[in-house]
């Protein structure tokens, strides 16, 4: 379960969905923050709901976290009591800056997993990531970055960056972080395009972004197999790809229809990752839109409502027809956010307007199967010079 505990942030991100004031399809910055009745309440309910679980996570959320860290120690001691026994573990996605000493040590001792975000290097990043009040945040980051090294080094070492890449920079400018910042080397990335769902515009692509960074996909691939060193390869392509090559063969799983059958893209709401905000409101994520009606599964008073539920994990119902004819249907990635308009019933107009990215990831995804098939077959030779490897493209 993710807790918002806050909707209150001391940053304003220009590409942040709570910042847009003039959207009337997600919530804004706000004053509100979860009460300590709600958090318990909420801890409650995901005891009731994982008792055939054998682990258990809490995410704190915002906002920013940190403005409520009082509210998260007690979330923390009461969950180690509710769910001793269980492994139990948390994490915590924050901008980093209102991090401490004392915060640093009580975190390691409790083992929550900090996600610190940052956008690149200081060019990149402070042109999107600024103070409430204005001004820059990079260096305040980074000098946190550098303390929670300092302070608990072993465990800085589980420390992840969550990176917002804007498309319209160039990717080896995006990439030179991890090249030049030491404190960063040696971290998980978890990179992502920034999001404009909500907005509805689309990410603007540079051309240097474009093709550097299926170059490097392509380094990644040779690293992959062992004809290059993977130092040689951007770290952010390197984790992109890694699903990718590890699932390449995944695509002819994919080819066989069943007499009754669905696209795949949605979860299962409310079974992975469950949402509580600070009203008590349940969603799938806390990527969806929390003032829509569609994507609102429930409450921590009445539970889930069932059929709100099906109507997301049956996202495909709102464009039946199409789907039929779709030779992507079994590769079909989009949940009920890309049909949700902000309304009680999903949109079938917006859901298609994603259709043909679908539809360029399944082609890509065949594209990688038939590559490493034939690579057996066209460059044996040069793949038995690096042993597994070799045996690794086969897919054996």
């Amino acid at each position: 379960m993710t807790l918002q505990v806050t909707q209150n942030c001391n940053f304003r991100c220009k590409y942040c969905i709570y910042s847009e004031e003039g959207s009337e399809k997600q919530r804004s910055h706000s004053q509100k923050n979860m009460s300590w009745k709600t958090a318990k309440k909420a801890v409650d309910f995901l005891r009731a709901h994982a008792i055939d679980s054998e682990d258990v996570n809490i995410s704190f959320y915002g906002g920013e976290p940190l403005l409520k860290m009082g509210l998260v120690r007690q979330v923390v001691a009461y969950a180690e009591e509710c769910f001793a026994g269980k492994m139990l573990t948390f994490n915590m996605t924050t901008n980093g800056t209102l991090l401490n000493e004392e915060i640093v040590r009580y975190l390691e001792e409790h083992k929550i997993k900090l996600m610190i975000s940052l956008d690149g290097p200081k060019e990149i990043n402070d042109k999107n990531r600024v103070f409430r009040g204005g001004g820059g945040t990079f260096d305040t980051v980074m000098d946190k970055i550098e303390m929670v090294r300092r302070v608990a080094p072993e465990y800085a070492k589980s420390m992840q960056i969550s990176m917002v890449m804007d498309p319209q920079n160039d990717f080896d400018c995006i990439n030179e972080i991890y090249l030049n910042e030491k404190e960063l080397s040696e971290l998980f990335v978890a990179p992502a395009i920034v999001d404009r769902e909500y907005d509805d515009a689309q990410a603007a692509y540079a051309e240097e972004f474009v093709w550097k960074r299926q170059y490097q996909a392509f380094l990644a691939i040779l690293a992959h197999c062992g004809r290059i060193d993977k130092n040689r390869v951007s770290p952010i392509a390197a984790v992109s790809e890694k699903s990718a090559i590890e699932n390449r063969f995944d695509a002819a799983e994919y080819a066989p229809l069943y007499e009754t059958d669905a696209p795949g893209g949605p979860c299962m709401p409310g079974q992975l990752r469950l949402f509580c905000n600070v009203d008590e409101n349940l969603f799938p994520c806390e990527r969806v839109s929390e003032t829509s009606e569609a994507t609102r599964i429930g409450n921590l008073t009445d539970g889930f409502d069932v059929d709100k539920v099906k109507r997301f994990l049956n996202v495909g119902q709102v464009t039946e027809e199409d789907c039929r004819n779709c030779w992507s249907f079994r590769f079909c990635s989009l949940c009920g956010k890309k049909a949700d308009s902000g309304n009680a019933e999903f949109d079938a107009a917006r859901k298609k307007k994603h259709c043909g990215d679908v539809r360029n990831a399944a082609y890509e995804k065949i594209k990688r199967y038939l590559l490493f098939q034939e690579m057996a077959v066209y460059y044996g030779a040069q793949l038995e010079e690096t042993g597994n490897a070799a045996k690794d493209a086969r897919g054996e």
